[in-house]
């Protein structure tokens, strides 16, 4: 048989989070230590009659709260003999401010605070649920100050720079008093019920749950939290909507850059005024007199084109989501739509919608064999010869271009191209290959390459782009004739000429032995060096000039063929 102190922690009123307090501990096994004392002895039954009608034992009752007392006290009443951690001063704070606010039952919300709210808060963070409770309580108050334009200032400091806004600040700043209290009581009360762990959604909600426990939440996460707490607080637990609602919420939010607190409040204030249109989203986004604001533009104008598509024929939506929940695109499938000219859609007949929906999934089959979840499936050596073969791709990143990375960043990597003009030669790609033969096809199209302008080396020669141009993919792009390859962002680093480094890598892909000899600047000495015969080729006013080893022009050549036909004349191998 359990012991008593079991039979009590098994308890349903019996909240998990205490059996970690001392006091409480101490209490439990005092219980035990009595019970097994007092089983050696014949006590009545009527054990707990006497305590009731004779009362040897009494308590006396005193509200503290009627006493108006300072902490110092409470603290000398702490049997634990420390200061008052910062969340029950929080607790006392709070205590006060809802005192002052009507329309809300602050004993009711202290109950919760204590069981639970907090054996919620237990279960994600045992071992420091009461700090987990206060950050996720904050992110929620910070959100409802997120609302307001005018609290912009203290919003920046308290998120920026750790300045916490306390109860009493709130007199000063912008917040209904009773709305805010009611969207966390409502939210909280919702969580601990467990009521959103079973909803679809696209969004991730118990990892946003926990990033808001944290101190290291991102303006991104705050956003898709307070995406959350609009909806119950319009909604309450009425999930019928709640799907297309997150969905929605998802592709505006990871496809807007969070750079300053203004981007974050706007959003923020965005969802508010969204949230009263989740019930009909798709005609109020469809809606062309509807202007809508708060997220990035282009992610805006791309929801409003997929609510005219889900309109016209319900059949999108699946093909839709398909797309937007692949991990690499998250809901940016601009891309998609511009390939089937889905601008037009409002001359399309039935039969057309039908057709456009077999050429949307053809290239998204296409695009995912090239772009995997989390990288590419090819590599970028491949895809940017490949892509050169259709135009001029990169992307221009202050005073150079890029022919794009790996991974998320901002400004230059694949996913960035994804929302770029330019992508329209990745269709004019995608239109020559099929989903099963998508490697073989790059390095095909590469093969019969007709191009004959400045790309044409970068094509020709893999060894460019595998060796060259940095981490970054950068080159200087003064004119057809005055190419840098540059290791970093600016010309004051190492680079290389471009043409003379196309000599060079095609000398190595002959096996003839040669180095490049690199320099810092753009305008000092940049060469390729025979190791036979120490010749040497520059590249420089459109032509090629090769030197001897005292470095006495021996030739000047304009054709990139022939100066690599006398190169390799120079180092012993018959060209003819």
């Amino acid at each position: 048989m359990d012991s008593l102190s079991e039979q009590i922690y098994n308890e349903s009123d019996f909240f998990y989070k205490w059996a970690y307090d001392p006091t409480v501990a101490s209490m439990l096994t005092m219980i035990d230590a009595i019970h097994n004392y007092s089983k050696e002895y014949n006590l009545s039954n009527q054990l707990f009659g006497i305590l009731k009608v004779n009362a040897p034992i009494t308590f006396q009752f005193i509200d503290l709260d009627s006493f108006q007392l300072e902490d110092t006290l409470y603290i000398k009443m702490n049997a634990r003999g420390k200061p008052l951690t910062q969340f029950e001063n929080f607790k006392a704070r709070f205590q006060q401010y809802l005192e002052g606010v009507d329309m809300v039952d602050g004993k009711e919300i202290l109950f919760k605070i204590d069981t639970v709210w907090s054996d919620f808060f237990w279960k994600h963070q045992k071992k420091n649920y009461d700090e987990s409770f206060l950050q996720f309580f904050y992110a929620l108050l910070y959100n409802q100050l997120a609302r307001h334009p005018q609290n912009r200032n203290d919003l920046f400091a308290a998120i920026n720079g750790g300045e916490v806004i306390r109860f009493d600040d709130l007199t000063m700043l912008s917040i209904e008093n009773e709305q805010w209290v009611k969207d966390i009581e409502v939210t909280l009360d919702i969580l601990s019920e467990q009521k959103l762990d079973n909803q679809q959604s696209v969004i991730n909600i118990k990892r946003v749950i926990n990033e808001a426990m944290t101190h290291g939440i991102n303006y991104e996460d705050r956003v898709q939290l307070y995406g959350i707490v609009a909806y119950v607080r319009h909604f309450n637990d009425d999930f019928a909507v709640f799907s297309r609602w997150m969905r929605f919420v998802r592709n505006v939010i990871v496809n807007t850059i969070y750079n300053r607190v203004e981007d974050y409040m706007q959003s923020i204030q965005a969802i508010d005024r969204l949230v009263t249109h989740a019930e009909n989203l798709n005609e109020y986004l469809a809606d062309p007199n509807v202007k809508l604001s708060g997220f990035f533009g282009s992610q805006l104008s791309q929801e409003k084109l997929k609510a005219n598509l889900f309109l016209g024929d319900e059949a999108w939506e699946n093909h839709i989501h398909i797309a937007e929940d692949y991990r690499y695109f998250e809901g940016e499938i601009g891309f998609l739509l511009t390939f089937i000219d889905a601008d037009s859609y409002k001359e399309w007949t039935e039969g057309e919608h039908k057709q456009k929906q077999s050429s949307f999934t053809s290239y998204y089959e296409k695009a995912i064999e090239i772009f995997g979840e989390t990288k590419l499936n090819v590599s970028n050596n491949l895809l940017s010869r490949a892509l050169l073969t259709t135009g001029d791709y990169l992307i221009k990143t202050g005073q150079n271009y890029s022919f794009l990375i790996e991974g998320f960043d901002r400004d230059i990597s694949w996913k960035r191209y994804l929302r770029h003009d330019h992508v329209r030669y990745l269709k004019q790609l995608l239109d020559k290959v099929t989903p099963d033969t998508v490697e073989k096809g790059l390095q095909q199209i590469i093969d019969e390459s007709k191009v004959t302008d400045w790309r044409k080396y970068f094509i020709k020669y893999p060894l460019i782009l595998a060796k060259k141009c940095g981490n970054k993919r950068l080159i200087r792009f003064h004119d057809e004739n005055n190419i840098l390859l540059l290791d970093t962002t600016m010309t004051s680093g190492y680079c290389q000429e471009y043409y003379s480094y196309a000599i060079y890598a095609a000398l190595q892909q002959k096996g003839i032995t040669c180095t490049y000899r690199e320099s810092v600047g753009a305008y000092n000495e940049k060469y390729v060096e025979l190791d036979q015969g120490g010749y040497t080729l520059d590249f420089d006013d459109e032509k090629f000039i090769v030197y001897d080893a005292n470095e006495n022009i021996i030739d000047k050549i304009e054709d990139f063929n022939e100066a690599l036909d006398k190169m390799c004349e120079l180092a012993g191998i018959d060209v003819k």
